[in-house]
């Protein structure tokens, strides 16, 4: 009875709780601490199958349209957004100048051809300058030949046989000045004196330049050159310069998402694995998709100004590298835009963090 009274004290019972509550208390500031640490580890650990990012953003293939030729706007044959086929007039751009400069050019192939006919005809008559010269020459030898025979026989007066002979090396040596120029009007004619006319060097220039007089009038007219969106266009009046995009062309089919990832969840990305993506546009909405390709450089490499690593305040920064997905988008879906935000989520397959732990152990 006394023992059992002892033990029903308040002491003995105040000691009890005392005992409990260290116990709990330990529990409380390490056993919970502890079991958290080993949930989160076993829960990270046993993940990294799924791999997302929500830097990523649609995409479909641009088109922005140049013209060849600079001019002030004359037409818009389309409206902005609206849907064009390739071929389809889209523009027109004032000609006057280049149809002017078409005329101008059609005269010079013209006048290439008269000026090429004229060569031809003064060939021609050098040639029979040059055959009048040699019956010339051979008249005037024989007559000297004549007079230094009369001479030898004192029956002509020197002068005479002088004036003969003159004439006589006038005729010779006129036959070389028009062989020289019967070769420089065979010159000019590119030594093809019986050619066309359109085959000499001068009528295929002036063609030439007329070719490309009327390419450049054709260039006023600006076709789409593939089907899609088109935006941005100019208004009547406005000035396009030759080179300088005019407007854009978005297609409306072959649609992507380009994913920038860290470079850190690259370790078991490879094409062909399936995609989840969500559009920020449309939460209640889902797309599959799958890894079409891995960019070979990150995103900095191809900046602008790339940075300088190999200076001496160099930070460390995770990289991030483009990640080209492939969307499954039915015809009947809501419509999706060029730059949308997006969400995706790639299935790297069956693997987990633990895998890549244990091999440093082993």
């Amino acid at each position: 009875m006394d023992a059992e009274a002892q033990r029903d004290t308040p002491e003995s019972k105040a000691s009890g709780a005392t005992a409990a509550g260290t116990w709990l208390r330990a529990l409380l500031l390490w056993g919970v601490p502890l079991l958290l640490v080993v949930v989160g580890v076993y829960w990270y650990g046993s993940g990294g199958r799924f791999v997302s990012t929500d830097n990523a953003y649609l995409k479909q293939d641009r088109v922005d349209v140049a013209p060849q030729v600079s001019g002030n706007v004359g037409e818009v044959r389309v409206a902005e957004n609206a849907h064009v086929e390739p071929g389809q007039v889209v523009l027109v751009i004032d000609g006057k100048l280049l149809k002017i400069a078409v005329d101008r050019a059609e005269a010079a192939v013209a006048n290439a051809r008269v000026s090429v006919a004229a060569l031809q005809a003064d060939y021609r008559e050098k040639l029979g300058e040059l055959q009048l010269a040699r019956a010339t020459s051979q008249f005037a030898l024989r007559e000297y030949e004549r007079q230094r025979q009369l001479a030898e026989s004192k029956l002509v007066p020197l002068s005479a046989l002088d004036a003969a002979h003159q004439a006589s090396t006038a005729a010779v040596g006129q036959i070389g000045v028009l062989e020289l120029e019967v070769n420089q009007a065979r010159a000019k004619l590119g030594g093809a004196v019986d050619a066309p006319a359109d085959q000499h060097p001068e009528v295929r220039a002036a063609v030439a330049e007329l070719e490309k007089a009327r390419v450049d009038l054709g260039h006023t007219v600006i076709t789409a050159p593939r089907a899609g969106i088109v935006s941005h266009l100019p208004k009547v009046g406005d000035h396009a310069e030759a080179g300088q995009a005019a407007f854009a062309i978005v297609a409306d089919a072959s649609l992507w998402v380009e994913a920038n990832f860290n470079e850190t969840d690259l370790e078991w990305i490879r094409p062909g694995q399936p995609v989840r993506i969500r559009i920020d546009t449309y939460a209640d909405h889902a797309w599959d998709g799958r890894v079409a390709s891995i960019a070979q450089a990150t995103g900095a490499e191809f900046a602008l100004l790339p940075a300088q690593n190999a200076s001496g305040n160099w930070v460390k920064v995770v990289q991030r590298v483009p990640v080209r997905i492939a969307i499954d988008a039915p015809p009947d879906g809501p419509p999706l835009r060029s730059g949308m935000s997006a969400t995706v989520r790639i299935d790297t397959g069956a693997h987990r963090r633990f895998d890549r732990w244990l091999a440093f152990l082993r």
